[in-house]
C-alpha cells in the first residue's frame, strides 16, 4: 500500500508540475498556476503523511510528519478552492478562508492528539466539504469538461469521506486506489480545461487580430525574402491589388519602390529580420502595381511568423496629406497663375546665395501701365498677359549661360536673379538684351500687345550683402526706370536711395511734427533795386527736431505733399506768418511778407474763405500778406487757381507767380491771371551776365513792365547778377548777396534798422 500512497504522490506532483507549467504559458491565469501548485502540495502531503509514516515509525519524528503532511494537505485544499472560485470569476475572500482552515486544521491537530481517529476523521470531513465547494463553484455547465470536472469533485469528496469509514486512520486500499484514480482523472481534467482555456483564449485573440486586421484603416503587411506572406484588405486597396494571392505574385521591396529607395528597402528588411527589438519609422514615396504614385509613412519590426522571423510593417497612406502639404508647399513658393517661384521662394534663395557670399545680379522688372490694360482689356486678359510674359522671361533667361531664376514678386513685377555677374557694365548688357526680348509683340486671342518693362538693377556684394536691402536696391533701381519713357533699366544708386530714407523718415515723423508744433519761420529780404532798400520779406519754413537734427524742406516739403498733410503745414505757416506780422505791426515797423501756398492747398475749394478769415480776425491790413504761387502749381491747377486768386485780389491780398522760367507758361495766362509780381527763378538769373540769359531776362521784364507786374530776381549771389538784373529792367532782388533767410529776432533788427536808414549794404543783410 506505501508503494501505491508513493505513486498517488508521485503523479499528483507531476500534474502539478504540468499545470504550472501551462501556467507560464500563459500567466493570465492565475486559477492554472493556483491548481497546480494544490497538486503539488497535495502530493507532497500524501507522501509525508501516509507514504513515509512507516518508515519513519512512532514518535516525535511521526508526530513532525503528520504536522507538516496536515499544512500541506490544508494548504492544498485552500489553493484548489480559490482556484475553481477564480476559474468561476467568483470574489475569493481570501482572509476569511485561510482564518477558517487554520481553525480547522488547529482542530484537527488537537483532537489528532486525544484520539488518532477522530483527527482523521475531522481531516476526512474538512476534504470531504472543500471539494464538494469545488464543485458547487464549477456547477453543471454546458461544456462537457467542466461537467466531468465538477463530478470528479465530487468524486473526490466521496474518496474522503470513505477514508474513515473504511478504516479509522483512512488507510484502506480501496480509499487510497480509488483516490489515485479520482485525483489522477482529476488533475488530467484540470489540465484539459487549462489548455482548452488557452486554446481558446489564443482562438479569440487571433480571431481579434484578424477582425482588427481586416477592419483597420492602416495597411498591414508581413514580408520574408522578397515574399509578402500577409496582407490586410486596407494593405491590398492602398496597391490596387484586388486579392491577397495576386499581391503574392509581385516584389514589394522591389516593384513597389522607386528605384532610388529599393537598397534602403532592401537594408531595413535586413535590419528587421535580424534584430527582434528593431522598430523603424519611414515614409516616402511608392508605386501601386498599376503604377500610380503612393506616399506612405510607416513602421517596420519583426514578427515571427509560420516559426521564423518576418517583417511586420504597418502603413498609413499619406498620399492626400502628402499632396496637400504640397501643393501647400508649393503655394507658398510659387505663383500659382505663371507657375513661376513667388515672392517667398526668390527670397529664400537670395538669402541663401547672398550668405554664400555669390555674386550675383538682381533685377526687378515692373510692367509699365498694366492697371491700363486690365481696365481697357479686362483682369483675365491681364492674367493671361502676365503668364505670357512670364514665361518668355524664363525662356530667355534660360538661354543665359549663367545660373539664373525668374519669379513673380507681386502684381505685375517680376524678380530676375543671376549668378556669378557683379560688373555693372555687363549688368547693363544683360538688361538690354531682356528688354530687347520682352519688345517683341505678345500674341494673345488673335491680338498683339507690346509691353513695355523698367527693370531696377541691383549688384550683390556691391549693393548689398543681404536678401533684403538688395531687394529694397532693386525695387528702388526700378522706380527710377520707371521715370525714364518707354523700356528702361536703371542701376541703382545709393545717392537716391538715402535721398528716399529721408522721405521715408520725413514722412513718418511729420505727423508729430505738426502737433508739437517743430516748424518756424525765417524770413529772407527783398530789396528795391536801385536804392537796395528794404521792401519786404520771403517766409521760408524750416523744420528742426528736439534733438537739433534739421531736416531740409527739399524733404518735408514733398513728403507733406505726397501725405496730404501739406494742408496743416500750410495752415501753420500761415498761423506762424500772421502772428509775426503782428508783432511788426504792434512795433509800428512793419513790411509785406510773401508765403508760398502748395497747389495741394488751392484745391481747397474755401482756401481763399478761410485765409480771408483769418486776416480779418488779425486786424491786419491785407496787403501785408503776399501769396506766392509756383508756375507749374497755376498750370496744373488752373481753373480753381485762378478762381481764388481772383477772390483774394479782390479783396487786396497780393499774389505772386514764383519760379518764373522753369514750367510752361502761356501769355495769355499771365494775362488772365490776378497777380502783381512775377518771381524769375535762379535758373533764370545764375548765367547772368552773359548775353543770352540776359536778353531772356530783359525780354521777360519788359513783358512784366508791360503787365504792370512787379519783377522780383531770386538767387542773387554776385554783384555782376545784381547790377545785371538792376540794368535789364527787374525791381526787386532777393538772395544770398544782399540777405541771407534771417530768424525772427535778425529780421525784426533788419526791419528796424531799415526805418532808420537805408544803406546800400548792411552787415546785418550777410
Amino acid at each position: 500500500m506505501n508503494l501505491l500512497v508513493l505513486l498517488s504522490s508521485f503523479l499528483e506532483l507531476m500534474l502539478g508540475v504540468t499545470l504550472i507549467v501551462l501556467w507560464r504559458l500563459n500567466p493570465r491565469h492565475e486559477h492554472v498556476l493556483l491548481w497546480g501548485r494544490s497538486a503539488v502540495l497535495l502530493g507532497m502531503g500524501l507522501a509525508l503523511g501516509v507514504g513515509l509514516a512507516p518508515v519513519v515509525g512512532p514518535g516525535p519524528a511521526l508526530d513532525l510528519l503528520a504536522s507538516l503532511a496536515a499544512a500541506a494537505v490544508m494548504t492544498s485544499l485552500y489553493l484548489l478552492m480559490k482556484g475553481s472560485a477564480l476559474y468561476r470569476h467568483r470574489p475569493w475572500p481570501g482572509r476569511f478562508w485561510a482564518g477558517l482552515l487554520i481553525v480547522m486544521s488547529v482542530g484537527i491537530a488537537v483532537l489528532a492528539l486525544q484520539h488518532k481517529p477522530w483527527g482523521v476523521a475531522f481531516a476526512a470531513a474538512v476534504l470531504c466539504l472543500g471539494n464538494l465547494c469545488c464543485a458547487a463553484w464549477i456547477g453543471w455547465t454546458p461544456r462537457l469538461a467542466e461537467r466531468v470536472m465538477m463530478l470528479l469533485f465530487v468524486a473526490s469528496a466521496a474518496v474522503h469521506a470513505s477514508g474513515p469509514l473504511l478504516h479509522p486512520l483512512s488507510q484502506s486500499a480501496v480509499t487510497h486506489a480509488s483516490g489515485l484514480i479520482v485525483q489522477t482523472l482529476l488533475c488530467l481534467t484540470l489540465i484539459i480545461v487549462a489548455a482548452a482555456g488557452a486554446q481558446k483564449e489564443a482562438r479569440d485573440q487571433a480571431l481579434r487580430f484578424s477582425r482588427l486586421a481586416e477592419h483597420s484603416l492602416q495597411g498591414l503587411a508581413v514580408l520574408r525574402e522578397h515574399r509578402l506572406l500577409y496582407a490586410n484588405p486596407a494593405a491590398l486597396q492602398m496597391f490596387g491589388f484586388p486579392s491577397l494571392a495576386q499581391a503574392r505574385q509581385s516584389d514589394m521591396l522591389q516593384e513597389l519602390a522607386l528605384p532610388e529607395q529599393t537598397q534602403g528597402s532592401q537594408g531595413r528588411h535586413a535590419r528587421v529580420l535580424a534584430d527582434p527589438e528593431a522598430r523603424i519609422d519611414w515614409e516616402g514615396p511608392r508605386l501601386s502595381q498599376d503604377g500610380r504614385p503612393l506616399y506612405l509613412r510607416g513602421l517596420s519590426s519583426q514578427l515571427v511568423w509560420d516559426g521564423a522571423p518576418a517583417e511586420l510593417i504597418v502603413m498609413l497612406d499619406e498620399t492626400a496629406r502628402h499632396e496637400a502639404l504640397e501643393a501647400l508647399r508649393r503655394q507658398a513658393h510659387f505663383d500659382e497663375l505663371t507657375g513661376l517661384p513667388n515672392r517667398n521662394h526668390a527670397v529664400e534663395i537670395l538669402g541663401r546665395l547672398t550668405q554664400a557670399g555669390t555674386p550675383l545680379l538682381l533685377m526687378s522688372a515692373d510692367v509699365d501701365r498694366f492697371q491700363l490694360i486690365n481696365e481697357t482689356l479686362g483682369p483675365e486678359f491681364g492674367d493671361r498677359l502676365l503668364h505670357a510674359l512670364g514665361q518668355r522671361l524664363l525662356e530667355h533667361m534660360q538661354q543665359c549661360a549663367l545660373p539664373s531664376s525668374v519669379s513673380r514678386l507681386g502684381e505685375d513685377q517680376f524678380l530676375v536673379l543671376v549668378e556669378g555677374l557683379e560688373q555693372p557694365a555687363e549688368a547693363e548688357s544683360l538688361a538690354r538684351r531682356l528688354l530687347e526680348a520682352t519688345r517683341q509683340p505678345l500674341r494673345l486671342d488673335e491680338q498683339e500687345l507690346t509691353v513695355h518693362l523698367s527693370v531696377g538693377l541691383a549688384l550683390s556684394p556691391r549693393d548689398g550683402s543681404d536678401a533684403a536691402t538688395l531687394l529694397r536696391a532693386a525695387e528702388s533701381a526700378m522706380h527710377r526706370a520707371k521715370q525714364i519713357p518707354g523700356s528702361a533699366h536703371a542701376l541703382f544708386d545709393p545717392a537716391l536711395d538715402r535721398r528716399a530714407s529721408s522721405m521715408l523718415k520725413a514722412e513718418q515723423l511729420l505727423d508729430k511734427a505738426l502737433r508739437e508744433r517743430e516748424f518756424q519761420l525765417v524770413y529772407q529780404p527783398k530789396f528795391r533795386c536801385g536804392s537796395r532798400r528794404l521792401s519786404g520779406f520771403e517766409a521760408l519754413v524750416r523744420w528742426q527736431r528736439p534733438d537739433g537734427q534739421r531736416i531740409s524742406p527739399v524733404d518735408f516739403i514733398p513728403a507733406a505733399e505726397r501725405t496730404g498733410q501739406i494742408l496743416q503745414l500750410g495752415e501753420l505757416i500761415i498761423d506762424i506768418a500772421l502772428q509775426q506780422l503782428q508783432r511788426w505791426h504792434e512795433q509800428g515797423q512793419v513790411l509785406p511778407v510773401a508765403i508760398n501756398v502748395s497747389p495741394v492747398q488751392f484745391t481747397q475749394p474755401r482756401f481763399a474763405d478761410r485765409l480771408l478769415e483769418r486776416l480779418a480776425r488779425s486786424g491786419l491790413p491785407r496787403g501785408l500778406l503776399e501769396i506766392e504761387i509756383t508756375e507749374t502749381a497755376a498750370m496744373t491747377q488752373l481753373d480753381e487757381v485762378l478762381r481764388q486768386l481772383e477772390q483774394l485780389g479782390a479783396a487786396g491780398v497780393p499774389c505772386a507767380m514764383d519760379d518764373f522760367g522753369t514750367g510752361q507758361s502761356s501769355l495769355t495766362m499771365l494775362r488772365k491771371l490776378p497777380i502783381r509780381t512775377l518771381k524769375l527763378d535762379r535758373s533764370m538769373v545764375e548765367p547772368l551776365p552773359r548775353p543770352e540769359a540776359a536778353a531772356i531776362v530783359e525780354a521777360t521784364c519788359a513783358l512784366g513792365r508791360s503787365l504792370n507786374l512787379e519783377i522780383v530776381a531770386e538767387g542773387v549771389e554776385t554783384q555782376e547778377q545784381a547790377d545785371a538784373l538792376e540794368r535789364l529792367g527787374a525791381t526787386h532782388l532777393q538772395g544770398y548777396l544782399l540777405g541771407r533767410p534771417l530768424e525772427p529776432a535778425a529780421a525784426t533788427a533788419l526791419l528796424q534798422a531799415s526805418g532808420k536808414d537805408s544803406p546800400r549794404h548792411s552787415p546785418a543783410l550777410h
